[in-house]
């Protein structure tokens, strides 16, 4: 059975006129084709219920020309970064699907009882595809220029994009061929099919932000495995976020791009020694500009949000303060904007494409780490986290003496520990391993409320001199205002630092889970 393997690249919109050929001859300097043009209109199936779609399955008829081509496309499972399906495809006699055609009997089996006679027409596309197909280092790639649009009722999406399609090879050259391509025009990588946003324009569904979700890591995996998995959930949550973010710009879709950035880093920071030294050192330096490209956003909707806002509804008729609150907005709206375009800077898919191809070729891995890598990953795990918690409470023993300073680094080191928990948890004890992530986080939350404060102080500074560049506000009037927040959150960092003494109590008298037996 036929299997397509493929990467999208998602074009710009404001690229219209530019001359595909230059992009092919970046691959293949000799290519003189104009490529095959070819108008394709497919009409997509399922039931009202969606069941081809929650089985991740795809069903379409397309017509080219006098024919018709229904092809069901089943998930077959893919590298990291790449779509991959099993293709059934059949010539139809007229527009309407056929069980009939579908050439995998289990398969067929599985959809004659309540699911094919209930199929209807859910969206469609139409677009003209440009192809070319060419040897490319050890492989052949189809290379396709899509343009048209998804249409679902009175809802319609356009389709912009590049496909790259594996026609034999190596996966890795699908990635070598997108990073040429990326220096000539500035992409985003494509993470979802044309059927995935052709359900989510019929459904009006727009993406949400997600939160991690479980890393499902045995005693069997090794410690390269492990780290595989770990690296492959966080990407998964990144795409997630970069989605909503794309789509809403909600605030905490840029805060849950930002957490999964941060457990990247984390287990990145946590195998250093493990990784090879160019790879890492690659890996950090872009994963640092990521998470510093959407901190300006995060840090301003923490301020607007969980200080200025407060401070609004017991400040209504100071029209200064709510000047200030405007400008305030103002500079969030401008830093969230700058985050969503870090997403389409090419550096941002230049840094997906290292990640994808350092983990499928094995390349992350130190040429004389093979010992500790192919080692099962448990005792790794118990070492990983120990060492974690001592450096952790070695610093905090003495957390009411430290200045801010080492307060945010004692933080850090709290960050770094429950993420590195939160990764290897399905190895431990359920409740145990839960009962030391939430007291650790409380600990976290504790220590927070003064981060909040020392970065707020910053932003309100920074945003007072705005205001008065723009001659929104008076001298007087933003030295006031100033007092008064810094006054603020003063008051509340006092107040959660209070607590402080127990939480931490607490925390240092629970249980280390990893060194508890299941």
């Amino acid at each position: 059975m036929p299997i397509e393997t493929e990467l999208k690249l998602q074009l710009p919109q404001t690229l219209q006129g530019f001359d595909s050929r230059l992009l092919l001859t970046r691959l293949q300097p000799s290519l003189r084709s104009k490529g095959t043009k070819k108008v394709l209109r497919n009409v997509y199936f399922d039931t009202a219920e969606r069941d081809l779609a929650k089985r991740g399955i795809a069903l379409r008829v397309r017509e080219i020309g006098r024919k018709r081509i229904q092809t069901l496309k089943v998930p077959n499972g893919s590298a990291l970064g790449l779509q991959s399906f099993r293709e059934l495809e059949a010539e139809l006699p007229n527009d309407q699907p056929s069980l009939a055609k579908v050439g995998d009997r289990a398969l067929a089996r599985e959809l004659r009882q309540g699911i094919w006679p209930k199929l209807q027409p859910v969206f469609l596309t139409n677009f003209e595809r440009t192809s070319w197909r060419l040897p490319y280092r050890e492989s052949e790639i189809e290379v396709s220029l899509d343009r048209g649009s998804i249409l679902a009722g009175d809802r319609e999406e356009p389709i912009h994009e590049l496909e790259l399609e594996l026609k034999g090879g190596n996966h890795i050259d699908l990635w070598g061929a997108a990073e040429e391509l990326l220096d000539i025009v500035p992409f985003r990588l494509g993470h979802v099919t044309k059927a995935a946003r052709g359900y989510a324009l019929a459904d009006a569904a727009s993406p949400q932000p997600q939160k991690a979700a479980p890393v499902k890591l045995t005693d069997d995996d090794t410690v390269a495995t492990a780290f595989e998995k770990i690296v492959a959930g966080c990407i998964a949550q990144m795409q997630a976020n970069e989605a909503a973010m794309l789509a809403t710009g909600a605030v905490e879709a840029i805060h849950q791009f930002r957490v999964a950035l941060r457990r990247l880093r984390a287990i990145v920071g946590a195998y250093r020694e493990l990784i090879d030294d160019t790879v890492h050192a690659a890996w950090s330096i872009d994963l640092r500009w990521a998470q510093r490209a959407c901190g300006p956003a995060r840090d301003l909707d923490v301020l607007v949000l969980e200080t200025l806002s407060q401070m609004s509804s017991h400040l209504q008729h100071d029209e200064a303060f709510q000047r200030f609150l405007q400008v305030a907005n103002e500079g969030r709206a401008v830093a969230r904007r700058e985050a969503i375009q870090a997403l389409h800077n090419p550096r941002y898919a230049a840094m997906q494409l290292q990640l994808f191809q350092g983990l499928h070729d094995g390349a992350w891995r130190h040429a004389l780490a093979g010992p500790i890598l192919d080692a099962p990953v448990r005792d790794f795990a118990e070492r990983l986290l120990q060492k974690r918690y001592k450096r952790l409470m070695k610093l905090g023993e003495r957390w009411s003496e430290l200045p801010d300073a080492e307060l945010h680094r004692l933080r850090i080191f709290g960050k770094k520990l429950r993420y590195v928990s939160l990764a290897f948890s399905s190895l431990f004890k359920p409740k145990a391993t839960k009962r030391f992530q939430d007291r650790l986080s409380d600990v976290q939350d504790c220590l927070g409320a003064v981060n909040d404060g020392a970065v707020g102080r910053q932003l309100v500074r920074h945003l007072a001199e705005r205001a008065g560049a723009q001659g929104a506000l008076e001298p007087n009037n933003l030295q006031r205002i100033q007092g008064m927040v810094v006054g603020w959150q003063t008051h509340a960092a006092h107040e959660r630092i209070a607590e402080c003494a127990e939480i931490w109590t607490t925390f240092a008298e629970t249980k280390q889970f990893w060194r508890m037996r299941r």
